[in-house]
């Protein structure tokens, strides 16, 4: 087993300086600190008095890891964190705008200054992340096949097939899409899903933009759609009912009338979706939430809390 010697020796630092950097306690520059977080990570070690009383040692926080915030990320913090507190847990929620931001929050399960973490987004590839999970559980909203990270993602492959067979039996045949990032993997299911769909239906579907990121996207989309004039597509899937309520609210500012001129299909069933009466699909994001949860007190618990189980769902409402 691993000692703070060893850990000291890694690193090339003094013991005095990983013990500072265990307790957290008094100065170390950040290339020190990140020397010993990695030697700490690399040799798996437990500091000794946390190894003998491990039981009683738990902070009972969690992380909860977000690169940028976006409407849909508040509901999934707010369900998450209030499911935690009903079962005495803390939530610190880390803002990761860079692979080494994430690496740091990742490096405070190392510490033991979390018990586990929850990652709605990620920027480190997986074969980084999951090494961590020797620490402690982690859980996560993205797609992921893995014995030791819990995905509470939801297949989006047949919910987009669903919407385009929706969308078809009303007559479309030209329909244009906005997305989220090309490389997400909730994007490329969809595009899979367009993909299949054009094989045995004739639908045209090349007006498709892609975004990064939510915040003005649908600002943005809406004035291409205006661009566009007769060349737009009647109907309009997009990836979120924020982003749809942006576009909405552009097209009315222009005087185009919704459904009339353009009819839009959301995604999330978010209170912007129900306040616009948007179609939409209802994903449970709370269940989602609770379901990440409960993974992560299970394993630090060893509880059995049962998952909730998800039947996502279109909503059929007065834009599309």
């Amino acid at each position: 087993m691993a000692t703070i010697f060893d850990i000291a020796k890694l690193a090339k630092t003094s013991k005095s300086t990983v013990s500072r950097v265990i307790s957290d306690h008094g100065y170390v520059s950040e290339g020190t600190r990140s020397r010993v977080l990695d030697a700490i990570n690399e040799l798996n070690y437990i500091p000794n008095q946390i190894a003998r009383q491990m039981k009683y040692q738990r902070t009972n926080t969690i992380g909860f890891l977000v690169n940028n915030y976006h409407p849909t990320a508040g509901d999934f913090i707010n369900y998450f964190a209030n499911t935690a507190k009903s079962y005495n847990y803390r939530v610190n929620i880390y803002f990761t705008g860079t692979p080494q931001d994430e690496l740091k929050a990742l490096n405070l399960l190392a510490t033991r200054s979390l018990d586990g973490l929850f990652l709605l987004a990620k920027i480190n590839d997986w074969d980084k992340i999951i090494p961590y999970t020797k620490f402690g559980p982690i859980a996560t909203w993205r797609r992921i096949k893995s014995d030791k990270i819990y995905s509470s993602y939801i297949d989006h492959f047949p919910l987009y097939m669903q919407i385009l067979e929706y969308i078809y039996a009303k007559g479309t045949r030209f329909v244009g899409h906005i997305l989220n990032c090309e490389k997400n993997s909730n994007t490329q299911a969809r595009l899979e899903a367009i993909q299949t769909f054009e094989k045995t239906h004739s639908m045209n579907n090349d007006w498709i933009l892609f975004y990064t990121e939510q915040k003005d996207a649908g600002i943005d989309a809406a004035h291409k759609w205006i661009a566009a004039g007769k060349e737009a597509p009647k109907t309009v899937v997009i990836y979120s009912d924020y982003v749809a309520t942006e576009f909405i609210s552009i097209l009315k500012e222009n005087g185009y009338q919704v459904p009339k001129d353009c009819a839009i299909f959301g995604f999330d069933n978010s209170t912007f979706g129900r306040l616009l009466n948007i179609s939409t699909v209802d994903t449970f994001l709370e269940k989602q939430a609770i379901n990440a949860f409960y993974y992560i007190h299970n394993n630090l618990n060893n509880t059995n809390l049962t998952y909730k189980k998800i039947n996502p769902k279109l909503v059929l409402r007065e834009t599309c």
